[in-house]
Parts: structure tokens; C-alpha cells; sequence
């Protein structure tokens, strides 16, 4: 069986999600199918019999994990690997997906191009019958040893960077497309865009609403679309629900607003779009978007220089002052009022969030000297905010200190340190109960705090 090609059905009763993973898919060369609800999955299943399976758990008719136990109950279906694609991230549901039969668990929000390693690294030990323990030898696990199970919740493989709405296992156009398409209402932001892009040696289109950019787009089809989101005739949510067509040739996506609600930040992830504010870092965040994209070398990057005009917000003094500005994201509301009054006592500047994604949003706009998080939140955890913070050209440089409440064996301990820890840029874990003292020297070293330990 080839990777490339494989049927792949995508269950998922969000169907704007599932018509992105539908489109991500088949860019990357597989073959992709859709159902809407897990009884129409099922059916799908048994008439269609598909390669692999993407699911998610909380869906109409028929949930997630009946689908799974169904599947494993029958010895025509019990081999057909699925991945587990949902916002529920708690370790129990995690560790009951597993037991069902499910091979990976992608969390939501989540990043197209994780989704499509897990699927193509499970396509591959399937081809050659090296796939993960099944159910039955999952198991075979005592209760005691069930919270501290490691749990094969994201592909062995991260990528560095953010993912696109065309994957790196597409195959290559036959001529390099260096086209890009800009669409905004606003003249100024187009011209400031155009005058760098040509300055890149890109083919530089333009049009001032959705509309426009739709049948530029369907005339002339560019490499990059970077598209505002409040626009006459079509928006940009619009411009990427048309894009979803699997027939039109890839394009990658930069969102380009001012909004800042996580909304806005679900719905790009869900179209798998690159967000950028518009702010005094919009440039030189695009910039480095268009390096990956466009393969264009740091010489020709670095000859066009950095943002002098703002594209909203405003621009940062010449000499950022120290503000001691810490961001602290927990969904526990008491642990994160008792960290905030203490860090006050100390002389910090303290902003508050209960998920990833609204962390993700405050560091954008307040650019905190450092973040404390926790690992495991709704909608968005550590993963997710690591990743679009150091993704990020204005927020990859804040330290963050990762904090959780999960007890671990030695082994599952080193493992999860370095997910979160290293390249992925966590400077320091925590346990709960917190050791307050020995959190906040961590912090002294990240910024000039006024601590005092106790005695």
C-alpha cells in the first residue's frame, strides 16, 4: 500500500473543519473522503473501506468512541488505523480513545501539518505491520500505572514551523509559482505590501475586496494569498471557504487583520491560515512567512529591512524599558489570583489568561518579559502555545515557564520534558502543588522581579 493515494475518511460533524482536513489531504496526495456524524462514518467504513480514518469524539448519532468500538469489534474494519482529531484534552479521554483503538491523538486547536505526519508516520508502520500496540495490549495495564501511561498524543516528528494549507508532500509544480495576491480595502497597507514584495523579486496582484481577490485568484492562481479579514463584497473567511475546492491548485494563506478575538484565532487555525496582526511587527512577520514559503534566501530577506510603517498598533520605542511584565495562563481560577498577588508584591505588571489561545492573543498585542502556563487547558494548551509563540517572530523570544498538576514516573517525565522543553522552548516545568519559592527564582532569571523567599 502507498502512503501517497491512500483513502483517508475524516469524520468530524464540523463540516468547515472537515472540508480544510479535506483539502490539506488531498493537496498532500492522498485520497481524501467525508462523513458528518459517526453512523454515516460507519457506514462510510464498511461500504468504502478507507486506508485511515480521522475522528473526533463528541459528535452527533454517533459518538467518537461508539465508532471506534464498533470498528475494533469487527475483524473487516479492526485493522484500519484512526487518528483522533478533538478538543477534549484530558488525559482520560485521551488514554479511553487509545483503549478503544485509536492510534495518534491530534488535539484542537491543532496544526495541519502534525495532522498529516501522524497520519502518513501511521500509513507507513501500517505498510510494513509496525504499528502501535493495539488496544488489547493497552490493557494490559494496571489502574495504578494508568495516569502515568505515556500517550502517543502528537506525531514523533514536529515541524519547526507553521503549518500550510499545502504540505510538503505535495508534489512540485512544474514551474516555481512566485506569485502573491494581496487583498485589502485599505490602499496604504496594499501599497506598503506591494513595494516590498516586488522588492523580494515576487509577482506582485492586488484587489481591494474578496470579491476581487476570488476571480483574480480563479484567472491567475498565486503561491501566497494574503488576505484581510474585514473586507467588502467577500471577507476573508469567505476567500478561504472558496479555496477549500480540493480541484483548485495549493495556495498558502497569511491572515491579515486587526483582530484579535479567539474567534478569529480558531477560525484561521481551522482553515490552517497564518495569522498576523497588524501591528508594528506585520512585516517582519510576513517576511519570514514568505523565507519558508517561497524559498527566498536570507540575503534577498534581510536587503529589503525591516518595518518602518506600522500597519496598525502602535510601534515600539527604540529601547524597550523593562516593565517586568509577566503573563500568567491558567484555567484555575484560584491558582492564578494567588500568582498574580503575589507577583504584584514583588513589583511585576501581571495579565491574565484561562486558555492558549487568549495567551496567545495578550503576547501578540503586551509582549510580556515572561509567561507562566500551564500544560494542560481548553482550547489550546501548552502545545499549542508554545508552538504560535515561538512560530512567532515577535513573541519567540519570551521565556516561558510550564506549570502542571499531572504526577509522572521517571520515563514519562523525560518524555513530556522534551516535548515542551528545548526547541519547543519551555525554559522551566513545574509541578503542582507549586513550589512558590523555587518558581519564582526561575522567574528572577527571566526578569526584575522584586523577589523575597520566604523563610
Amino acid at each position: 500500500m502507498k502512503v501517497l493515494g491512500s483513502r483517508v475518511l475524516i469524520v468530524d460533524d464540523d463540516r468547515e473543519i472537515t472540508r480544510a482536513i479535506g483539502l490539506r489531504l488531498s493537496n498532500a496526495g492522498f485520497k481524501p473522503l467525508m462523513a458528518f456524524d459517526g453512523q454515516q462514518g460507519l457506514e462510510m467504513v464498511l461500504g468504502d473501506r478507507p486506508d485511515a480514518i480521522i475522528l473526533d469524539l463528541r459528535m452527533p448519532v454517533m459518538d467518537g468512541f461508539t465508532l471506534l468500538e464498533k470498528l475494533q469489534n469487527s475483524v473487516h474494519t479492526r485493522n484500519i488505523p484512526a487518528i483522533i482529531l478533538s478538543a477534549d484534552a484530558a488525559d482520560k479521554a485521551r488514554l479511553k480513545a487509545l483503549r478503544a483503538g485509536a492510534t495518534y491523538f491530534v488535539e484542537k486547536p491543532y496544526r495541519a501539518q502534525d495532522l498529516i505526519e501522524a497520519l502518513s508516520v501511521t500509513l507507513e508502520r501500517r505498510r510494513s505491520n509496525t504499528l502501535p500496540p493495539d488496544t488489547r495490549q493497552i490493557e494490559t495495564a494496571s489502574s495504578e500505572s494508568t495516569e502515568s501511561t505515556p500517550l502517543p498524543t502528537e506525531p514523533p516528528e514536529r515541524s519547526k514551523e507553521r503549518s500550510k494549507m499545502s504540505a510538503t508532500a505535495a508534489a512540485p509544480e512544474p514551474e516555481a509559482n512566485r506569485r502573491v495576491l494581496i487583498a485589502d480595502d485599505d490602499p496604504a497597507v496594499v501599497r506598503a505590501l506591494s513595494v516590498r514584495c516586488r522588492k523580494l523579486g515576487l509577482e506582485v496582484e492586488t484587489a481591494e475586496n474578496g470579491l476581487q481577490a476570488i476571480l483574480k485568484a480563479t484567472r491567475n492562481p498565486p503561491r501566497l494569498l494574503i488576505l484581510d479579514i474585514n473586507m467588502p463584497e467577500a471577507d476573508g473567511f469567505r476567500v478561504c471557504e472558496w479555496l477549500l475546492d480540493p480541484t483548485r491548485p495549493p495556495v498558502d494563506v497569511v491572515m491579515l487583520t486587526g483582530r484579535d478575538d479567539s474567534d478569529t484565532l480558531m477560525r484561521c487555525d481551522s482553515f490552517g491560515a497564518f495569522y498576523v496582526p497588524k501591528n508594528h511587527e506585520t512585516w517582519d512577520t510576513i517576511k519570514s512567512i514568505m523565507g519558508e514559503i517561497l524559498d527566498i534566501d536570507e540575503g534577498t530577506l534581510a536587503a529589503v529591512g525591516a518595518q518602518r510603517t506600522s500597519f496598525g498598533g502602535e510601534a515600539p520605542p527604540a529601547v524597550r524599558e523593562k516593565r517586568n511584565k509577566v503573563l500568567i495562563v491558567e484555567d484555575d481560577a484560584d491558582l492564578a489570583r494567588a500568582l498574580d498577588r503575589r507577583l504584584k508584591k514583588c513589583g511585576a505588571e501581571t495579565l491574565i489568561a484561562s486558555n492558549g489561545i487568549e495567551a496567545f492573543r495578550m503576547a501578540t498585542k503586551e509582549l510580556p518579559d515572561v509567561i507562566i502556563a500551564d500544560y494542560v487547558m481548553p482550547e489550546g494548551g501548552g502545545h499549542y502555545l508554545l508552538w504560535r509563540l515561538k512560530s512567532t517572530d515577535a513573541t519567540r523570544h519570551i521565556p516561558v515557564i510550564m506549570i502542571t498538576g499531572q504526577s509522572f514516573e521517571a520515563g514519562t517525565e523525560h518524555s513530556m520534558g522534551r516535548e515542551t522543553t528545548g526547541r519547543s522552548g519551555a525554559v522551566k516545568m513545574f509541578h503542582k502543588p507549586l513550589d512558590t519559592d523555587a518558581l519564582f527564582r526561575e522567574l528572577a532569571q527571566h526578569c526584575s522581579i522584586q523577589y523575597q523567599p520566604h523563610n
